[in-house]
Formats: structure tokens, sequence, C-alpha cells
């Protein structure tokens, strides 16, 4: 390289430019001998010029086993590794090794330069993050254990059954549901899914989920989804709940009169497919033009009935269970999702586990962003 320096001034140029550097800076041989170092080694080591950087730098007697220098020596191009050092005074680091090859006039690498950054407060605070996500991640698994404890199992006999499939997402989303008999002719079937994700939101859910299932809730009938809805509304303002709210598909089904009175509060439709025709499906969305719960205070809810045909199967789900982005960029429709609801047969497979690994492939998805739930309820 020309410069106008001339050659007797350009090794003191070089120590002063080095010096003036307030991260360590050394000079090592391919044979990991220290040729020179800045003045920020020598307050730290002292002079070192000399010595065997991993002797003196790492207390060792042979080179690391992960040296990086060794690396760079091989492949020619400059590479950067953490490392922790113990220095002199006791004082333990973490260090960015900053290393380089130094080649000579004709091009052939004589040795590295090695500039060695102190990291060890990005490093704290990075593990710090790495210790509370895990906790976060503990707390989330916990809670989505605790949430899947309390949904009831599925019912195989009778002339209500039901099954379900539910998948929370990796952040934990506020989705329950629940199923009982009211008494021996009375069915009730829910759905809850709460804003926002976390710990926060799935106890949410379970505070509704309990009320409803403990038939908490003052002066309602229970029997009646507008009331369940307008009582729900006020016992769960969002103010209240650190700003969430939640939506909700609620029904009531008459086994004698085979009639199904509900009401949804800002909750996608239910779908129902009367197979009562052979080779046909017939089917209807069930839902009613309500506000989510908690949004605003003294809201009337409307409900709605239908009469449920023998060999009938009701699904009620959250958004998550549609609301997939697909591999190439588009969002899978709901009319996409219906149909394919529509068009499942169930064999060795049930149709939601088919429907979950449907929206796994077309999404190309290992974990979802929202929790995945949807009960089938089969009417014989």
């Amino acid at each position: 390289m020309d410069t106008d320096i001339p050659k007797e001034y350009r090794e003191d140029f070089f120590r002063a430019v080095v010096d003036t550097v307030t991260d360590p800076v050394a000079l090592v041989s391919k044979d990991f001998k220290i040729l020179y170092h800045n003045k920020t080694i020598s307050k730290i080591y002292g002079s070192i010029v000399g010595e065997l950087c991993f002797e003196t730098l790492k207390g060792r007697k042979q080179p690391c086993e992960d040296c990086i220098m060794l690396e760079v020596l091989k492949v020619g191009k400059p590479k950067k590794k953490i490392y922790k050092y113990k220095l002199p005074n006791g004082k333990v680091v973490w260090a960015e090794d900053n290393v380089a090859p130094f080649r000579n006039a004709e091009g052939k690498i004589i040795g590295v330069i090695d500039i060695l950054r102190d990291v060890t407060e990005q490093k704290e605070a990075r593990d710090l993050l790495q210790e509370a996500l895990e906790r976060l991640n503990t707390e989330l698994s916990e809670a989505a254990d605790y949430v899947k404890s309390l949904l009831p199992p599925p019912i195989v006999r009778g002339p209500v059954r039901t099954d379900w499939k539910f998948v929370p997402s990796v952040s934990l989303g506020g989705d329950s549901f629940g199923y009982h008999w009211l008494d021996e002719d009375t069915f009730v079937i829910y759905l809850v899914d709460v804003s926002g994700h976390g710990v926060g939101a799935a106890l949410l859910s379970v505070s509704v989920m309990n009320a409803l299932r403990s038939q908490s809730l003052p002066d309602t009938d229970f029997k009646n989804p507008e009331q369940v809805l307008a009582s729900l509304n006020v016992a769960f303002p969002s103010e209240e709940n650190n700003n969430m709210f939640f939506t909700i598909w609620y029904g009531v089904y008459n086994k004698s009169t085979r009639e199904l009175i509900y009401a949804s509060g800002g909750h996608p439709p239910a779908l129902l497919f009367d197979r009562s025709h052979a080779g046909q499906s017939n089917a209807t969305l069930l839902r009613t033009a309500n506000k989510a719960i908690g949004v605003m205070p003294d809201v009337a809810y409307k409900k709605n009935k239908h009469l449920v045909a023998e060999q009938t199967t009701l699904y009620i789900f959250s958004d998550g269970a549609y609301e997939v982005q697909k591999s190439d960029g588009s969002m899978w429709q709901f009319k996409e999702f219906a149909d394919f609801m529509n068009k499942i047969k169930s064999d060795s497979q049930s149709r939601l586990d088919r429907l979950y690994q449907h929206v796994k492939n077309i999404g190309s998805l290992d974990n979802f962003e929202d929790d995945f739930t949807i009960v089938e309820v089969a009417f014989a």
C-alpha cells in the first residue's frame, strides 16, 4: 500500500494508532506467541510480548480446543467468538474475540490480529433475558396444562356425543370451552376466546369457564343464552381485567324438542351440518350479531334458535382454527374452512385430527400463533 509516511516512522505510527484503541489489541504469530500488544493489555497483564497467548490469557498448557485463531489461519478470513476470561485481579469477564489474518508484504499469512471487546454486560443481560424467557415458557406450559385439566372429557355415547381438539399456541391464547347437562333434558355448550395471549388471558378464560360451569352468575337463567351473555358482560368488564375482553358462543340444546337456542358475542359462527339425507350435507351458520363481552356496559344481547335434525353435527371453534396464513402468503378463507369441514370423512382418523393436520400442512406450521380450538357435537 502506498503511503507518504517515511519507512522509519511507520512502526511508531502503527504503535501510536493501536495504543489509542481502548479495546485490548494483540498481534499473535502462527505459533501462538504474542508479538505485540497495545497499552490496554499492558494495564491488565503487564508486558507479555513473547509469551504464549493460551498460557497467559487462558492459563492453559496447550492451545484451546475451540481456538478461533486456528480457524482464521485455516480459512484466511476474519472470525469472531465470545469467550470467558479470568483476569489477573480475579475478575471474570466475557469478551468478543475479533480475529483477522495478518499478512506480510507478499500476502502470506504470518499471524493474526486479535481485538477483544468486553461484552460482559451484554452477555449477562442476554443470560438474564434467556432465564426470564425460560421461566415464562415454563409458566405458559404450566398454564396450558392447567387449562387442559379443566376441559371436559369427550362424550362417546348417548343422545349427544362430543369430541374436541385443543392445541395452545406458543404464547398461550385465551381459549377455553365446556359442555354439560343442566338437567336430564338440557345440554349446554360454550366456547370462549379472550383477547391477547399469555397467562393473564388464560386465567381470565378459566374464570369465565368456571362461572359458566358452576352456574355462579347471579340472577341468570343458564338455559337462556341472551341472559348468560348479558350477565357475563356485567361480571367481566374489560377495565377490570387489564383491558381484556372476550368473544363467546353459547348454545342450549333441548333433547326432547331438538331445539338449539344460541347466542354469540363477537365470535365466529358455529357450523351445523345436517347429514340426515344420504349423499347430502347442508351447512348452516349459527351466529347472532352481538358485541364481544366486556367491551362496553349496558349491552342488549339477542339469541336465536334452530331445529336440529337427526344425524346433525355442530362445530364450535375459535378463529385460530381457520385464520391461517398459507405458505404462499395468502390467508385461508372461512369459506374454504367450512367447505373442508363439510367434505372430510371420519374413518380411522377423526375429522378434527384431519383438520388440524390440514391446517399445519397448508401453513407449513410447527407452532401456532393462536390457540387451535374446535369442539364437535354430534346429535343422534
